[in-house]
């Protein structure tokens, strides 16, 4: 291991043991940059409020009843705070939101990820791409790839309303409805009503509402944490727990798939996490993950460690309730689900030898990559009202 005390004086010369922000940089450990945006999905403000909006108005669900941050709050990091998510149907918020007695749809079978940084996946690489890998089963390329699916989803969005095949054109009648919304597309594609006026049908469209909810969630980033400081720097930032559990890190080689400026390879492997839940609709009680689509099975997309000292509980089907419950369950090194034998399992699954005070020490590493500053933004806020008066979630 690395004594820290040469942990961030900086050793010099041929022989010189390697500083340990050096080893955080050369493992491939980044500062967050800034967001990748398409040639046709620029930065622009009103477009940015626009799917905020949206974001938060539970008019683009079936029964009007829940909108996309009931399962992203602001408050829970832009996640719910369940083990499983619940959808249509269901009522309350984060850990509280309960589903009615018999159910009119099941909660869904996998844990809910945030929504911060989600822009900056790369595509089955640590480098943000604008195909970046999306969803736990990598179903998903890309933010204007995915973020109409739950529209159409029984158990997301869409409920018993209307049929799948109806259900986003009776979203977007919905929009075209609501001249607050109209007015707002106006101003977000002015290219579009330059050229059609303000028709509400050519103005709100699938690819406008799709744009508009990925330019907010593009700017999600959240760049602040002390661990950014720690590496531009400043030596200060990190508390001597926080160095300790860095140093644990790298010498256990969580940096092999937690890597890049997200801590993620953004990439496929099969750790053997508990299965818990309803499982698939094609697998009931089990989840293939990436099998599912053709890939290998029991394989799950590695999650980003940005802010992730917010977002419990964690694993895909939430099966660990703490940070330390991970850090044990992976210091294990062996399967949690029985389907999931030891010859399936990742090469790089192994036991790791960490006593308590290590997983203490990750545990305090963990903490330094929340940046709290960022999240009090207004940008980070669910909006007051929204054009349809129905109730924000927050």
């Amino acid at each position: 291991m690395v004594a820290l005390g040469a942990a961030c004086d900086g050793g010099t010369g041929p022989d010189a043991a390697p500083t340990l922000r050096q080893r955080a940089l050369e493992a491939g450990l980044a500062p967050i940059p800034d967001p990748i945006r398409p040639v046709d999905n620029p930065y622009d403000e009103d477009r940015i409020e626009l799917g905020r909006l949206l974001f938060f108005d539970p008019l683009l669900s079936g029964p009007r009843d829940l909108a996309c941050g009931t399962c992203h709050l602001p408050r829970l990091a832009f996640t719910d705070g369940r083990q499983f998510p619940a959808g249509a149907g269901a009522t309350g918020l984060g850990p509280d939101r309960t589903i009615p007695d018999p159910p009119p749809l099941r909660e869904m079978e996998r844990n809910s990820p945030t929504m911060l940084n989600v822009g900056l996946a790369g595509r089955r690489s640590p480098e943000p791409a604008l195909n970046g890998t999306m969803f736990w089963s990598g179903s998903a390329f890309g933010l204007e790839d995915q973020v109409l699916n739950p529209i159409a989803i029984d158990k997301e969005l869409k409920g018993l309303t209307y049929p799948k095949a109806q259900a986003q054109d009776s979203v977007l009648a919905r929009l075209r409805g609501v001249a607050g919304y109209v007015d707002r597309f106006a101003v977000a594609y002015p290219e579009v009503a330059e050229a059609h006026g303000p028709d509400p049908a050519r103005l709100v469209t699938a690819g406008t509402v799709r744009r508009a909810l990925a330019a907010y969630l593009r700017e999600l980033v959240t760049p602040r944490a002390p661990f950014d400081a720690w590496l531009a720097g400043d030596d200060g930032a990190l508390a001597p727990a926080q160095l300790r559990g860095l140093e644990r890190f790298l010498d256990a080689g969580c940096a092999d798939c937690h890597t890049g400026p997200m801590l993620s390879d953004f990439d496929m492997h099969v750790l053997g996490a508990p299965q818990e839940g309803m499982g698939r609709d094609t697998t009931p009680g089990d989840d293939l993950g990436w099998g599912e689509i053709g890939g290998t099975p029991y394989a799950f997309r590695t999650p980003t460690l940005r802010q992730v000292a917010l977002t419990p509980p964690y694993l895909h089907a939430g099966t660990a309730a703490t940070l330390e419950d991970v850090l044990r369950f992976k210091n294990e090194g062996r399967s949690g689900y029985a389907k999931v034998t030891a010859a399936m399992l990742d090469r790089r699954v192994r036991p790791l030898g960490l006593d308590d005070d290590d997983v203490a020490d990750l545990a305090a590493f963990l903490h330094a990559l929340t940046d709290s500053t960022t999240l009090a933004l207004p940008l980070f806020q669910a909006p007051e009202r929204v054009p349809s008066g129905l109730p924000v979630p927050r």
